[in-house]
């Protein structure tokens, strides 16, 4: 039987890429905007992302909901119940209840199936910084022949690599997700201020600059790849855009200008996340010596 990767919506991972894989599983989440509650699992070229970030600029509210703890028994239950194993690496627990909702699905499943194999980790990763965990995750098992117990093992002692990096043109997003204060909102965006944040060791998103101008932003981020890139091993970045695509070419432009033969898979800020960076989010992801 196969290994199998299963992982969550908060991925960002596009329909593209997910059809390149084998046995690779992504369960939705659900969303709401205004009063309707919608269900993604990643983008697919349609109009959702759009019709979700052109009603947030309208002033429309957006959360997020879990995952429930009856969607991981039927996951968990249907794979192992077919003789494969199954890893699942989840959203970081720094952001999220979700990683232990799927732990309690994991007892259950194996207390009616001692001898399922099902691993449960904890990506400490956000959006297509996951989404390149579970890229290296995916050329492990392919590659290198690991199980599931083994990538279990290698996401936990390599998931600090993942060096992630962001930022959003309107702090107003952040504050509706409470995320800033609305003064810090209101006068960051007045004088044009731009956060530069990342996910710190906890899996927790942090501000960790606040610059002028949207381009200086972007061209941050890329020195950021230049300063802390291990481009000696893993060659590849993720990068991607909340409904920005133009900004996105932009940092795309000057990552190419530090390492041209950089391998950009190209992202799309999911629902899940987009919901609380709203649009404007620029993304950043790559393989460091630390975050």
């Amino acid at each position: 039987m196969s290994t199998y990767i299963v992982t969550d919506a908060a991925c960002d991972l596009t329909r593209d890429y997910i059809s390149r894989q084998k046995d690779l599983f992504v369960i939705p989440m659900d969303y709401t905007i205004g009063s309707k509650t919608e269900v993604y699992t990643c983008y697919d070229g349609s109009d959702q992302l759009k019709n979700l970030y052109d009603r947030m600029r309208e002033g429309e509210t957006s959360t997020t909901a879990q995952i429930n703890l009856n969607e991981y028994l039927s996951v968990f239950t249907r794979l192992t119940d077919a003789g494969h194993d199954v890893i699942y690496i989840c959203l970081s627990s720094g952001l999220t209840g979700t990683f232990q909702t799927a732990v309690l699905a994991r007892s259950i499943v194996m207390e009616k199936n001692p001898d399922a194999r099902l691993y449960v980790t904890d990506s400490l990763c956000a959006s297509a910084g996951q989404g390149l965990l579970i890229h290296y995750a995916l050329q492990m098992r392919d590659q290198h022949g690991m199980d599931a117990a083994q990538l279990a093992d290698w996401v936990t002692e390599n998931r600090q690599h993942i060096a992630h990096w962001w930022t959003v043109d309107k702090l107003d997003y952040l504050h509706r997700g409470g995320r800033v204060s609305r003064s810090t909102a209101i006068v960051g965006d007045m004088m044009k201020i731009k956060p530069l944040g990342n996910v710190n060791f906890e899996g927790k998103l942090v501000v960790q600059e606040k610059i002028m101008g949207r381009k200086r932003s972007l061209k941050t981020m890329a020195e950021k790849y230049a300063e802390t890139a291990d481009r000696s091993r893993w060659n590849t970045v993720f990068a991607g855009h909340g409904d920005c695509e133009e900004d996105y070419e932009y940092l795309k432009e000057k990552i190419l200008a530090i390492n041209p033969s950089a391998q950009i898979e190209p992202c799309r800020v999911g629902s899940i996340i987009g919901c609380h960076t709203g649009p404007g989010v620029i993304i950043l992801f790559f393989w460091a010596d630390a975050r």
